[in-house]
């Protein structure tokens, strides 16, 4: 029976970092190529945590924070969530402009365009690899871009699903090139039923 209370099994986790180190590898290398700088992601912590914990990150669920947000379908459903403070993602979109000095400071088009690319990548190639991994078919939606106050984000992603669920996968990651570190998070939505397929399948390899 896989392990969803008390957070992942000493395996599961084992065997989730070697999937995320894989994909944000691959990430790291587009984002290198989209910023034309050695871009990082560091160092992911990740758990099964609970609802009421995930408004804590980043300030707290009042803070401003902007994310990308897709829907994946398939033999599990859900949707993931690539979020930023505020601060962190101008800071990538003017990384990935290549801007010097204040650049973007507002949700613009353009800014929009970039963190949906963004988005998109990262999320992309993490469903990839975890689809490869298990031996799931998992199909993404394009990323939907939004600023708003945390609290109100992840309240979004939770009506997306057909049921609320009590915990979520979280992963926690930096996004560094040589001289700044970018704070970015990114967070599996699923009902407990996918979740626990998802963890299973993991564990059975």
């Amino acid at each position: 029976m896989a392990q969803i209370n008390g957070g992942l099994s000493p395996k599961q986790k084992e065997l989730l970092e070697r999937i995320i180190k894989l994909s944000t590898d691959s990430s790291a290398v587009a984002l290198s190529e989209m910023t034309n700088r050695s871009i990082f992601l560091q160092s992911p912590r990740l758990d099964v945590i609970s609802l009421d914990a995930i408004t804590n990150i980043a300030g707290g669920a009042e803070s401003t924070a902007i994310s990308a947000c897709l829907t994946f379908s398939g033999e599990i459903s859900g949707n993931m969530l690539l979020l930023f403070p505020s601060t962190s993602a101008f800071k990538l979109i003017n990384q990935v402009l290549r801007e010097d000095g204040e650049g973007i400071e507002e949700l613009n088009e353009m800014a929009t365009s970039v963190l949906g690319e963004v988005g998109n990548l990262v999320s992309s190639y993490f469903l990839s690899t975890l689809s490869d991994y298990v031996g799931m078919d998992l199909r993404p939606s394009s990323p939907m871009v939004v600023q708003d106050m945390i609290g109100a984000i992840v309240s979004s992603a939770i009506l997306m699903l057909e049921r609320a669920p009590e915990e979520i996968l979280y992963i926690e990651t930096d996004i560094a090139n040589e001289s700044s570190k970018i704070e970015g998070y990114l967070m599996l939505f699923t009902d407990e039923d996918s979740l626990s397929k998802l963890l299973y399948s993991i564990e059975a390899r």
